[in-house]
């Protein structure tokens, strides 16, 4: 390269003398030359000819020449050198680009495999505590660092008393949290359900009314806190309390994808392991179905038998319930709902059952519980009935219409030995004629069957 720029640098120079050489007859440059030499004279040596002062203007004219030449030839050569080393740059950014690429590429095929083979492992047995352990470990895999394993502990969702409740754990039990059991509405869970996205911690000391601090500082470098819920068709069913190397929480949002996927097969794997569960439940209210009830009535019924016990059903419907849907629209309904039977279930016993009965109606079962507390049963049917009146009426009655609901009540009480032959269908057929009764004769009252007394022989 270099002799062929000393080439071109010997070809512009005689091009330009030959240029040179061509345009001085015409530019009258000798002329011009001897006027400047006599006006320069004064100034000049007094020994210096007019041939000595054109050598010198000649060779300032190449030197003036040269300069050129060699400044812009240095311009080319470095715009080559830029240009080459931008080239250069850009080529280094493409081999950075598809090295990435094939970085994502080779985590996407790892992650592929890894989900598929998280789903063949979870469910390979259908047993609740074998597909529970699947689960965590199924967390620590996704989760651990080369240097540092993640502790995973699973929270389920008891949709009877509405609380979080330690299941099992990995690295973890029970004794790392401030306690067992978290209610729905308490920190953090309170956030996580409502929000049903997943909660991140850079260090678990965030939560200090959730983790035990001793319990905590045994995890080493497992300093971060995810909390992630595990949800099926919009509930949350549950949630995963995974302590983790910070380095997981700093690469989670460019793997959501994945995080999200594999979530999504572990909620799936306990709405497998709680099938039972959720068989039994109405969807909207968390209380139990129709069809549930209906079966626990009459294996309680069978055991009223066996232990000559009474038993009551109440049944419960929503006055002008209609109103509060065509006004107010059915996600106005839906809460409603929801309320009511929270307070139901808040004015009913342990023992006792709540259900659905289907759209605003509820029922309730009373086991042991006769008419009233002089007789079978710690608490009587008409009293609880009233209790739930009274709850739902204060609940509501500072709300405009149509919100300012009441509910009305029937009451059935199935007592021993004289209504022994009467089963489940019966019972609920007399707390449906009460209920209607009661919704006939003004609404927002109780009204229940009293049989009437056997008439004594004498």
């Amino acid at each position: 390269m270099g002799w062929i720029r000393a080439l071109l640098s010997l070809v512009l120079i005689a091009i330009l003398l030959a240029f040179a050489w061509l345009l001085a007859p015409r530019l009258e440059f000798t002329e011009r030359l001897l006027s400047l030499f006599v006006q320069a004279t004064p100034w000049l040596p007094s020994s210096l000819t007019f041939e000595q002062f054109l050598v010198a203007a000649m060779l300032a004219c190449l030197a003036l020449t040269a300069g050129v030449l060699s400044a812009v030839l240095a311009s080319g050569i470095a715009f080559q050198g830029s240009a080459m080393l931008a080239r250069r740059r850009q080529q280094l950014r493409e081999a950075e680009m598809q090295r990435h690429a094939d970085e994502l590429a080779t985590r996407a095929r790892d992650d592929y495999q890894r989900l598929t083979t998280l789903g063949m492992s979870l469910t390979q047995r259908l047993e609740r505590r074998a597909i529970v352990q699947n689960m965590l470990q199924a967390a620590i895999q996704v989760t651990s660092q080369p240097r540092s394993d993640s502790a995973v502990g699973l929270w389920v969702l008891d949709f009877e008393t509405e609380c979080m409740r330690f299941e099992a754990g990995s690295r973890c039990d029970e004794s790392t949290f401030v306690k067992r059991e978290f209610s729905v509405v308490e920190p953090p869970f309170a956030k996580l359900i409502s929000s049903r996205q997943t909660l991140q911690f850079a260090d678990w000391r965030e939560t200090m009314q959730f983790i035990v601090p001793e319990k905590g500082g045994r995890l080493g470098e497992t300093t971060g806190l995810l909390l992630v819920p595990l949800i099926i068709e919009n509930t949350v069913l549950g949630a995963l309390s995974i302590f983790c190397h910070p380095d997981v929480l700093k690469h989670a949002e460019t793997r959501a994808n994945f995080y999200g996927a594999a979530w999504s097969q572990i909620a799936l794997a306990l709405a497998i392991a709680i099938q039972g569960e959720l068989a039994m439940l109405d969807r909207l209210t968390g209380i139990v179905n129709q069809a549930y009830f209906l079966k626990r009535l009459a294996q309680e019924i069978e055991r009223s038998n066996r232990y000559e016990l009474s038993l009551g059903v109440l049944m419960v419907d929503i006055d002008n319930f209609k109103a509060v849907n065509d006004t107010l629209g059915h996600p106005q309904g839906d809460a409603t709902l929801r309320i009511v039977s929270k307070l139901i279930k808040k004015e009913a016993r342990v023992v006792d059952l709540v259900g659905r009965y289907g759209g605003e109606e509820f029922v309730v079962l009373l086991p042991e519980t006769g008419f009233s507390d002089e007789h079978e049963g710690v608490s009587g049917a008409v009293t609880v009935a009233e209790r739930v009146r009274k709850s739902v009426e204060d609940e509501f009655h500072d709300l405009q219409k149509p919100l300012a609901i009441t509910v009305s009540v029937g009451v059935a009480v199935r007592r021993y030995p004289q209504d022994r032959q009467m089963d489940a269908r019966e019972v609920i057929r007399i707390a449906d004629e009460q209920l209607y009764k009661a919704k006939t004769t003004g609404k927002n009252k109780c009204c229940v069957y009293m049989p009437a007394a056997p008439e004594r022989v004498a």
